[in-house]
């Protein structure tokens, strides 16, 4: 069993699978999340929800974990990172690196938001919060000091920016199906265009209301889809479903009901929330997100220079997070090690005072000194030492237990990372 730092998670790009139901999880789920694992012996746990990742962050046992979210995910086996390679992927996400769309500044918000709940709840300690704000200062780094930060904000500003390229905004009717975290961030980028009218759809009208009173739109629910289409321009989706909700035969019917006017489709579901079989009816067209990632790969092209200092930054970050937990687990041990050096020290002057007679204050304090110095030259070599096995869990340990610090015997940080059975990894 292990209970080191480790990471283990889902993005969307690898198709659903079960995963929707994690994916944008609002706080009282999370916490719900949280609770679950902290019932598996979990010393510390973050679940980052957003509408392209599902990861879990946690001090505990790795394979109870794993074997949690199997059982929640149809058995579907995660990516895992452990140690190293979990600081390494946690502040590539944070940079911007993994997402969709590179380096897109909304992770940062889920990232804060993440670790706010769970410190809310007691699950994020000693460990994953200073983790998490590392990761939260080299995101904002990496944007200030890479030309990442004028990349499209996410793959919702990267759709609505694509669409407005290939037909302008202004003045079109817009339909936004789907009101989670993805069809908040496309209903708000399409405001800025001065659209004539925005209708936002959900599997609910209250959830839809919500959104659509903080844009000045309409709301509905997904059963008012068909009719909705036929008077939409543009019709952005954005819904966490395991199939399509729209069939190749119901679009030819609403297209037949337009009587010849265009109709443009900008799906952002994976797997596609329409099912386009073939070739497209005359005046449909299609924005897909095969399309919006292989335009992120032009920007990726256009910014490698960029992404190479931000990949840099990363592993500066890793290393300086690496000597942060190293310094933290050789610390105990050297502040017993100095502790038990000036008890010593005490005794052996106990045992010296009487045998040199009457001293001047002058005199035993020089004395005092002689000893302290002796004793700190000593200790130097030890400690030393100490610092020299930090890299070595197994030396480490059996020092911890020595010294009676078995309880931070399990906070090692591995270097490898490891994946489950079949794993698609996303990091």
């Amino acid at each position: 069993m292990e209970f080191g730092l480790f990471g283990a998670g889902f993005h969307r790009r690898e198709g659903l699978g079960g995963l929707a139901a994690w994916l944008g999880l609002p706080p009282e789920k999370v916490r719900e999340r949280l609770a679950a694992f902290q019932a598996l012996g979990m010393r510390e746990a973050v679940v980052l929800s957003t509408c392209e990742r599902l990861e879990i962050y946690g001090i505990g046992p790795l394979e109870e974990a794993v074997a949690l979210l199997r059982r929640s995910l149809s058995g579907r086996s995660p990516a895992i990172w452990v140690g190293r390679a979990a600081v390494t992927h946690l502040f590539r996400v944070a940079a911007g690196l993994d997402s969709t769309a590179i380096g897109e500044t909304e992770i940062l918000g889920q990232i804060r938001s993440a670790l706010a709940i769970a410190r809310e709840v007691g699950a994020a300690g000693p460990i994953l919060g200073p983790l998490l704000e590392r990761a939260l200062a080299l995101g904002r780094a990496v944007r200030a000091r890479t030309e990442l930060g004028r990349l499209p904000l996410s793959l919702a500003t990267l759709a609505v920016q694509e669409a407005h390229r290939q037909i302008s905004l202004e003045g079109k009717k817009i339909l936004v199906a789907g009101a989670g975290t993805m069809g908040t961030q496309i209903a708000h980028a399409v405001l800025r265009h001065r659209p004539a009218s925005i209708r936002v759809l959900s599997r609910t009208r209250e959830r839809a209301r919500v959104l659509a009173e903080q844009v000045g739109g309409e709301a509905g629910t997904l059963r008012d889809l068909p009719s909705a289409l036929i008077r939409a321009d543009v019709a952005f989706f954005a819904l966490a479903a395991p199939q399509p909700i729209l069939s190749a035969s119901d679009l030819q019917a609403i297209i037949a009901a337009r009587d010849g006017a265009p109709l443009w489709l900008v799906d952002l579901g994976a797997p596609p929330n329409v099912g386009l079989d073939g070739v497209l009816p005359s005046g449909l067209h299609s924005i897909r997100l095969e399309d919006l990632q292989a335009l992120n790969a032009q920007y990726r092209e256009r910014m490698a220079e960029a992404i190479a200092r931000a990949e840099g930054m990363v592993a500066e970050a890793v290393e300086e997070w690496e000597r942060w937990w190293r310094d933290r687990q050789i610390g105990p041990l050297i502040a017993r090690l100095q502790q038990h050096a000036d008890a010593l020290r005490r005794q052996e002057l106990e045992w010296l005072w009487p045998k040199l007679g009457e001293l001047t204050p002058a005199q035993r304090a020089r004395i005092e000194q002689f000893a302290h110095r002796l004793v700190q030259k000593l200790l130097h070599v030890q400690i030393a030492g100490l610092k020299g096995i930090a890299g070595d869990p197994h030396a480490l340990q059996r020092l911890q237990r020595q010294w009676g610090l078995e309880g931070d015997a399990r906070m090692a940080l591995p270097s490898e990372s490891r994946s489950g059975e079949g794993e698609g990894g996303c990091g």
